[in-house]
């Protein structure tokens, strides 16, 4: 009888692993997040150009954010358009990027 159960339990174990499967998440599609910080670099030597910025977390913790700056990205200094090469280490800027499986990519970079 024991056996009989433990082959029991063991069949429906078994079974049930397709159950268990994981399914694709929210994590793997893109997702767009705006931080604010300070411009730490710029390549724009590179193709796609890119920044690097350092952003203060709200628990005070500091990250540093890289994103590649493709040519459709909007950068604006105040109401004006400016260029990547424009800025300064140092500068404070909001970067708005969709976070993707291929990395960070700037979508808009606004320097106040």
């Amino acid at each position: 009888m024991r056996t009989m159960l433990c082959s029991l339990c063991l069949v429906c174990a078994v079974g049930l692993m397709p159950l268990a499967t994981p399914f694709p998440t929210i994590a793997a599609e893109t997702l767009q997040r705006t931080v604010r910080g300070t411009v730490i670099a710029t390549n724009t030597a590179v193709d796609p150009q890119t920044i690097v910025m350092n952003v203060i977390l709200p628990n005070k913790e500091t990250l540093i954010v890289g994103a590649r700056v493709p040519a459709d990205t909007r950068i604006t200094r105040g109401s004006r358009a400016t260029r990547l090469a424009d800025l300064k280490a140092g500068e404070a800027a909001e970067l708005t990027y969709l976070k993707s499986p291929d990395g960070l990519i700037a979508r808009s970079l606004h320097v106040r």
